[in-house]
């Protein structure tokens, strides 16, 4: 009988060293009590330390890669708390290297010991498990990049990637190119360059020689050279303390090195297309420098060109008045600005001709009938006289303007309106006017500013009308990004957005050399502005004193030694508060009454006429601003 157990002994043992997978065996408590000899293959450890108690050594360790070490604790009371189970982790083999192994196990009564013991394999699964990380890790690297719009998006988003890879405590990039200081990226944007150690520096500056696509691993961290379009480009990847690198993880970064450089070559490319398709945008869409009292803003929907349809334009006539067109073609992107382009021209053409709005409109018509994918464009079409305030226009199936009177009264612009551009050409065009009172607020727009999926296009409006009443106080051009601002849906504008506004009167600017005789043209200048402004006669005579106090004192001080050089002047009203600007090129002091009782009087008037003063002095000049409540 036992010479039967001892050879039914040597038969299991020669058995289960036959098997191509490492077999286990372990005790109630989790130790290992026994192996084969595919076990020692795979792992390096023999059966001369049995047995392996927990924690097995070939667990990773807490300190050194604790996600790892979280996987195989979450295995192991998997594996001592159920009969049976498969489950995937990584360890460590005895030489330090890493594996990831696939392990099977049941329970089973031993037969003669009657124990409940766990019987397992090991499957060296190493290879499928990295093939696997490179196809996902290289999947989410293309998402990322296909994502970016622009060049320092595609390498933030990069640098995102490798971080969240391999769990690093941050990953930066460092730019070698024509510049005299390398330009660093970071995760962490309280990296600077500057702020790194001078050792660190040093490594990053050294590794741009060496060749791109190979990664250099070190203690704790990685680095690998790329080819950059404005350069070399260096990332460092710091792991934190004592985090190993393995030959696996060196054939991942180069991976994905590649495949970032050729993303940066892209973005690139893409950068430079935007820049070419920005600048023939911008050279049809509208004047470069707006006339005063105005503010434009213009957001495409298309990426990542950022070219559209919609257009806005200001047009000085010869006779003074200011033209105002506002259109939107049908369509997005090169297409549509193509469109946009030709009708913009020909829509400036006809009132520089000093065609009115209804009479420009009825010409654009037939001119667009012609023009293919012109057809339904949408046109707001005015003339406005700046000194009156009166507009008069015409809309060809255009959203009506908004204007908000000083007491917050919000009206449309609804007269004037017909059919879009080419659906019916040679119908005569209507036209409206009304009057724009003085501090009121006028807003010219696209559909994409109001027009939402599944709501009325009036409910947009009336919060474009809620938002320019809110903002009737602000000053013009902050109103216009606040407007923007306020419209905007959660995941940004899906369609093109012109928009344009006006504040009646338009601010007052103007510069004059530093002489007493200019004084009186100034103050002409100036009252006849505050009388567009519909301000109570004490304000205006308050103004028109301490404005000429600031003006004097600009003269006399700030340029005594240099007289005849320029004074800029500035006035603005919006509803309920108006405001002065006078700077000079001069240093002087504010001076003191009791120093000179005949002099210094000018500051005091100032500050008893207008509720705010403020006196800015620097190297460049003296500015002082005045401010006061209009009731």
């Amino acid at each position: 009988m036992a010479r039967l157990r001892n050879h039914h002994a040597r038969w299991r043992t020669a058995l289960i060293d036959s098997l191509q997978e490492a077999f286990f065996v372990c005790d109630e408590d989790g130790a290992v009590i026994e192996i084969n000899s595919s076990f020692t293959t795979i792992l390096g450890y023999g059966p001369e330390d049995l047995p392996y108690q927990p924690i097995h050594p070939w667990w990773p360790e807490a300190a050194t890669d604790p996600e790892a070490h979280r996987q195989v604790a979450e295995a192991f009371a998997t594996l001592t708390g159920q009969k049976r189970g498969s489950y995937t982790i990584p360890v460590t083999h005895r030489d330090g290297h890493r594996l990831w192994v696939t392990a099977t196990f049941n329970q089973v009564q031993d037969p003669e010991t009657d124990r409940t013991v766990i019987v397992g394999t090991f499957r060296d699964v190493s290879a499928e498990h990295f093939a696997i990380q490179r196809e996902t890790a290289l999947a989410a690297l293309s998402t990322r990049l296909s994502q970016a719009l622009s060049l320092p998006d595609a390498v933030e988003g990069s640098l995102e990637e490798l971080k969240k890879l391999w769990r690093a405590r941050q990953v930066a990039a460092v730019l070698f190119g024509s510049g005299d200081e390398p330009a660093l990226t970071c995760t962490d944007t309280s990296v600077t360059w500057r702020n790194l150690c001078a050792e660190r520096r040093q490594v990053l500056t050294g590794l741009r020689e060496h060749p791109a696509l190979t990664a250099f691993p070190g203690q704790g961290e990685a680095n690998v050279v790329l080819e950059h379009p404005e350069g070399t480009l260096v990332l460092w990847i710091d792991l934190g303390e004592q985090r190993p690198f393995t030959g696996e993880d060196q054939l991942l970064l180069s991976l994905l090195a590649g495949h970032i450089a050729q993303g940066l070559v892209r973005a690139h490319q893409i950068d430079q297309q935007r820049e070419t398709a920005i600048a023939l945008q911008r050279a049809i869409l509208g004047p470069s420098r707006l006339p005063d009292g105005f503010a434009v803003r213009y957001e495409p929907a298309t990426r990542p060109l950022e070219v559209g349809g919609d257009w806005y334009d200001t047009i000085a006539l010869p006779d003074g008045r200011i033209g105002i067109v506002v259109g939107d073609c049908v369509g997005r992107g090169l297409e549509a600005a193509s469109v946009m382009g030709q009708l913009r021209s020909a829509c400036r053409a006809l009132l520089l001709q000093n065609a009115g709005p209804s009479q420009a409109l009825t010409a654009l018509d037939q001119f667009a009938a012609g023009v293919p994918g012109a057809v339904c464009t949408t046109v707001f079409c005015g003339v406005l006289d700046t000194e009156s305030g009166q507009l008069t226009y015409s809309s060809a199936g255009h959203p009506p303007g908004i204007l908000v009177q000083p007491d917050g009264t919000v009206g449309l612009l609804e007269d004037g309106r017909s059919l879009p551009l080419a659906v019916r050409p040679g119908s005569p065009r209507p036209e409206g006017s009304c009057t724009i009172s003085a501090r009121s607020t006028l807003l010219l727009y696209t559909d994409g500013l109001v027009e939402r999926r599944r709501r009325p296009l009036s409910v947009g409006i009336d919060q474009a009308g809620e938002a320019l009443q809110a903002g009737r106080d602000t000053a013009v051009d902050d109103l216009a990004a606040d407007v923007m601002s306020h419209l905007a849906p959660a995941g940004g504008y899906d369609d093109d957005v012109a928009l344009l506004l006006y504040r009646h009167p338009a601010p007052l600017e103007m510069s004059f050399p530093a002489e007493s005789g200019q004084l009186a043209p100034v103050r002409k200048a100036l009252r006849s502005w505050l009388d567009q402004c519909d301000l109570p006669p004490g304000t205006v005579q308050n103004v028109l004193v301490a404005a000429g106090e600031a003006c004097a004192n600009a003269i006399e001080h700030g340029h005594r030694d240099a007289p005849g050089d320029t004074v800029y002047f500035r006035a603005e009203a919006s509803v309920g508060n108006l405001s002065l600007t006078i700077a000079d090129t001069g240093r002087w002091k504010v001076p003191q009454p009791e120093l000179n009782a005949h002099r210094g009087r000018g500051m005091g008037l100032m500050r008893a006429l207008m509720q705010q003063v403020t006196v800015t002095q620097s190297p460049t000049g003296t500015i002082v601003d005045m401010h006061t409540r209009i009731a």
